[in-house]
């Protein structure tokens, strides 16, 4: 499966580490999305942001530092990306630190741009004050056209930026792209891969994209900031032309935005700063989403960090797909052994026995597709508008099996209607006599028969209820309350 190129004109940030691409990154696409410390080497994957700059879209990619390489295996990898960034950009942007000065390795980053034959701006950052200015001039030695001093702290200097940059890819545009984005605009899904570190959510992005989008390693924490990639995928088509499919699906083509995030792990075991800034913007992912992928290891025992996780997804009504991992590696299988890993999920995390359970290898490939169709699934599902009559049968239906109980020393609760208020999630509304007193075990029931009547597991369900406001003269009942007998 191939990933969705950027729409966009594609402009690379390029340099040594800690001279503030994350920051200019941050501050052109007005987002957090890339972390900014002044440990070097924080920024290992490369992602990317869009700026709108004049009615006109750019899209920016952040990389690692060229000179991050302590000699491992990940620090590798993560220069790979970064020069394989330089050839496929539109435009280079050669970042170089005014405090520091021209440094040999500055010398060679720009011999490495001009090599590749890609068009190249240099853009000085942290000129924060005028008199800074006075000393740029051996930056010149780099025989680069045209310079670009900025404050990526104050923004100084970065509209005259965005503005060159506008004149030199304002030609440039990548066909094809256009007419997926509009077809598509109500069919983009945004996932968030959450999970322990080294569950192998990296592993399943990189399966699923085709291309290594997030450095892959047995290290806990490879990955620090949280990034995007995006696919096109038909569920009726499967991947490239498998006989695999999803024949009910609706005909066409979705665009899913994968965000790879960070392991999160407890708060007391965060061994340093980038450490707590990668959970925080993971949370700020999971908030994002539309549906959320919690991933387990098959060979690893459920914790109470999982625990936390799902009660964190379960209090942002986030839609879930329970996707357990490295099945591969699960000796002695047998025909029973995924239905005892779900038993033995549902008794870990008893809430959320309505999330469907998946069994893959992200090494593999092993049903990664059906993950894809499942997600497809999901979404459209918490994304359905009901019919009001729908809506009538089910509460009359539910009030036949069971009414609200009593509660000591209150009125009976008594439901008059029902409505729904929202998707993704779906929301719905109750008004009813003594709402307050409806309890927690109930309004569990009505999720239930929701999602059994309506077929909506994996859906976060949001109910609210409302006090009905009693009119002089009425008795308090519902007008099809003489079909349930007496409260």
């Amino acid at each position: 499966m191939k990933e969705i190129k950027p729409q966009f004109p594609v402009i690379a940030l390029i340099g040594r580490t800690n001279v503030g691409k994350s920051t200019i990154f941050n501050r052109l696409t007005e987002n957090k999305q890339a972390i900014v410390s002044n440990i070097p080497g924080t920024t290992r994957d490369k992602r990317y942001g869009n700026c709108l700059w004049l009615g006109k879209t750019i899209t920016l990619t952040d990389t690692a530092g060229l000179d991050v390489d302590s000699g491992t295996e990940i620090d590798k990898k993560a220069i790979d990306l970064a020069k394989k960034s330089i050839t496929e950009s539109d435009l280079n942007l050669l970042i170089v630190d005014s405090k520091h000065g021209l440094l040999p390795q500055d010398k060679e980053y720009a011999k490495l741009i001009k090599k590749s034959g890609k068009p190249v701006f240099l853009v000085i950052n942290k000129v924060d004050s005028n008199k800074q200015m006075d000393g740029l001039g051996e930056f010149q030695k780099l025989a680069i056209k045209t310079i670009h001093p900025i404050s990526a702290k104050t923004g100084a200097g970065t509209g005259d930026l965005l503005d060159d940059i506008l004149k030199s890819v304002d030609h440039l545009k990548h066909p094809g792209n256009e007419e997926t984005s509009s077809k598509n605009a109500d069919r983009t899904i945004r996932i968030a891969l959450i999970g322990k570190p080294n569950v192998g959510k990296s592993s399943l992005l990189n399966k699923i994209v085709g291309a290594e989008k997030s450095i892959v390693s047995s290290v806990p924490h490879t990955t620090r900031d949280s990034q995007d990639a995006t696919i096109g995928y038909d569920p009726t088509q499967g991947i490239e032309g498998s006989a695999e499919s999803l024949p009910d699906a609706p005909a066409g083509q979705y665009l899913l935005t994968f965000t790879d995030t960070a392991g999160i792990i407890k708060k007391r075991k965060v061994a340093n700063k980038f450490q707590e800034m990668s959970i925080d913007q993971s949370i700020g992912s999971l908030k994002r989403s539309d549906i959320v992928l919690l991933l387990f290891d098959a060979d690893q025992p459920i914790t109470m960090q999982d625990k936390t996780l799902t009660q964190a997804i379960s209090d942002n009504y986030k839609s879930i797909i329970f996707v357990v991992n490295k099945w591969d590696l699960v000796e002695e299988k047998s025909t029973h052994s995924d239905k005892d890993y779900i038993a033995y999920l549902d008794r870990s995390i008893p809430f959320l026995t309505w999330a469907p359970v998946i069994f893959i290898s992200a090494k593999t490939g092993f049903k990664v597709q059906r993950l894809l169709d499942i997600i497809i699934q999901t979404y459209e599902k918490q994304n359905t508008t009901f019919e009001q009559t729908e809506i009538d049968e089910f509460l009359r239906s539910l009030l036949k099996k069971k009414v609200p109980p009593r509660s000591k020393g209150t009125k009976p609760p008594f439901i008059h209607t029902m409505k729904q208020t929202q998707i993704n999630p779906l929301g719905f509304e109750f008004v009813a006599n003594q709402s307050k007193a409806i309890n927690y075990a109930y309004r569990r029931f009505i999720k239930k028969e929701l999602r059994k009547k309506f077929n909506l597991g994996g859906c976060s369900i949001k109910l609210d209820f409302i006090e009905k406001v009693h009119v002089h003269g009425q008795d308090g009942r519902g007008p099809d309350s003489k079909k349930y007998g007496k409260r």
